[in-house]
């Protein structure tokens, strides 16, 4: 799948502005597990991978900690426009 910013050649980050408990986290993830007691907390930070239906919903991924790995993310799922907040767009490597 390609993500934004091999499209656009830039990487939003934005803030979540709803938590999420671990049932709607365990409901809502893309990916084909969820941890264990995993849930999104208000200002987590989230990486844009996709814009949808014209910039209302976004596919965002959430990895827990400092250690971004290519390819790899603890949670991924579609978040509106009103759960999440752009706080930064940076140029990304292509």
């Amino acid at each position: 799948m390609r993500d934004v910013a091999a499209v656009t050649g830039k990487v939003m980050t934005a803030k979540v502005m709803r938590a999420m408990d671990e049932a709607e986290a365990r409901r809502r993830n893309a990916l084909s597990a969820t941890k264990p007691g995993f849930a999104l907390k208000v200002g987590d930070m989230v990486t844009v991978v996709d814009t949808l239906d014209a910039g209302t919903s976004f596919l965002v991924e959430f990895t827990k900690g400092a250690k971004i790995k290519k390819d790899s993310c603890d949670w991924m799922g579609v978040l509106s426009a009103s759960e999440i907040e752009v706080v930064g767009v940076e140029a990304g490597k292509v």
